[in-house]
């Protein structure tokens, strides 16, 4: 996942960036930065999905009991 603090700097550049070029250019770096860790969180949740869902299915039926 990318550092906070690229994220916060590229969303500064892109706030007092006046070239609509560069703009654009920033807009895809960003959304691409998103993009990845989204999927990366997505692959995260799926590998803790696997390993530990049992414990939260096991702690859903003993609070039903």
């Amino acid at each position: 996942m990318y550092d906070i603090d690229f994220i916060r700097r590229l969303c500064g550049d892109l706030a007092r960036e006046k070239d609509s070029a560069k703009i654009h250019e920033l807009i895809n770096l960003l959304r691409a930065v998103v993009k990845e860790d989204q999927e990366e969180v997505r692959v995260r949740l799926k590998f803790l999905a696997k390993t530990y869902g049992h414990f939260f299915s096991d702690s859903q039926a003993a609070d039903r009991g």
